[in-house]
Formats: structure tokens, C-alpha cells, sequence
């Protein structure tokens, strides 16, 4: 009876947390679009892609497979599939949109570029979740990696372990703009440091739950492909 209890605490504690991060991440978003007031000027489209392609958009796409907190709990692994490249593809389409935005509206106001720890570690970032999403195609034709006589247990913890290392790269990324002249100047105190909260607490969900799902995959028997 102990035992159940403590079961129902911590699965609804585990519903609360990832309703926790829905709601953070949508805040977080909308407070960066407040201020950026998108269309307002080049520069604006740029924590307005970035904010909504890796803080809320990426975050789904992971999201999705999560047993508590999946808006589609009851979806067929199949349709999770489904859902979570076109999310990643979204939020690959939108980083790239802020990249350029940002890019052009330097190169237009001849101002220096890659100089700073955020534009550097935006750089990486972007370049890092392209070659993952590049990689990820593999679990959509895992036959294609037969060559290399990988085991679809392997690709999957590859890809959620690596797929992890570019979530905290974009979070990390995100947090170093709240240094930027950009939030410093617009942001008052309250969405400061409630931005860097939400941040850090979606962070924190995500590295649980992909350390959950490649236990899980760790410990099923391995299938050759």
C-alpha cells in the first residue's frame, strides 16, 4: 500500500513538473515577444525565432515522448515519431530564421561579428542542432545504417544522448542573452530573472527525462537492426 502511494506522489509530482515546463517555456516566450515586439525592426526576428524555435517549440518535440508531460500521451509511438521531426524540423527552420535576421542586421549596421560568449556558443548551437538533425534521419530509415552493423537500441541512445547536449546548448545560449544589451536595457527585473528560472527549470525536466528514456533503452535487450 506504501508502495502505490508513493507511486501516485511521485507520478503526480512528475505531471506537475512537466506541466511546469509547458508553462514556463510558453511564458518565456511570450515575455521575449513582448519586448521584441516582432516586426518592429530586422534585430526583432531574432529572439522572436530564437526564443520560439528553441525554448518552446524544440522543448515539444522532446516533450512528446515524455509519459506524463507528451500533448499527445495517447498518441501511437508511431505518430510521436511523426510529430517530434516536424517539431525539430520547425524549430530547426525557425533558429535558422533568427540566425540570418541576426547576421544580416549586423552586417548592415557594419557591426563585428561572433564576438561576444552569446553570439559564439549561437553559432556553435546552430550548427550543432543542424548536424544532429542531419543525423537524427537515421532512426526514420535505420536500415540505412545496417553497413555499420549499429543496433536500433544504439541509435536511439546516440540520438537522445546528443540530442540532449543541443537542448542545454540552446538553454545556454538563451541564458547568456539575458546578459545582452538587448534584455539588460528592456527587460525589467521581475522578467529577468523569471526568464532565467523558466530556463533553468526546463533544462533541469529535459536532462531528467532523457536520462530516464536511455536508462530504459539501456536496459531492453539489444535488437540487431
Amino acid at each position: 500500500m506504501r508502495t502505490d502511494k508513493s507511486d501516485k506522489i511521485l507520478a503526480c509530482l512528475r505531471l506537475l513538473c512537466g506541466l511546469a515546463a509547458h508553462i514556463f517555456a510558453l511564458a518565456y516566450v511570450i515575455m521575449t515577444w513582448y519586448i521584441a515586439s516582432p516586426g518592429s525592426s530586422l534585430f526583432s526576428w531574432h529572439p522572436v525565432c530564437m526564443s520560439l524555435g528553441l525554448g518552446l517549440v524544440m522543448l515539444e518535440a522532446i516533450l512528446i515522448f515524455s509519459p506524463e508531460s507528451s500533448l499527445l500521451a495517447a498518441a501511437s509511438r508511431k505518430s510521436k515519431v511523426r510529430a517530434h521531426w516536424i517539431l525539430q524540423s520547425i524549430s530547426l527552420a525557425l533558429a535558422w530564421v533568427g540566425f540570418v535576421a541576426i547576421v544580416t542586421n549586423k552586417i548592415l549596421h557594419q557591426s563585428s561579428h561572433f564576438r561576444s560568449w552569446h553570439g559564439t556558443l549561437g553559432l556553435i548551437t546552430v550548427i550543432y542542432i543542424t548536424m544532429q538533425a542531419s543525423f537524427g534521419i537515421l532512426l526514420l530509415y535505420p536500415g540505412a545504417a545496417k553497413r555499420w552493423n549499429w543496433k536500433l537500441v544504439q541509435l536511439k541512445v546516440y540520438h537522445a544522448t546528443f540530442g540532449l547536449v543541443g537542448f542545454i546548448l540552446a538553454i545556454v545560449t538563451m541564458v547568456t542573452a539575458l546578459y545582452s544589451n538587448f534584455m539588460l536595457n528592456n527587460a525589467d527585473t521581475a522578467v529577468w530573472w523569471w526568464s532565467l528560472i523558466a530556463l533553468v527549470w526546463m533544462a533541469l525536466f529535459v536532462m531528467n527525462q532523457v536520462s530516464n528514456t536511455t536508462s530504459h533503452y539501456m536496459a531492453r535487450p539489444s535488437v540487431p537492426l
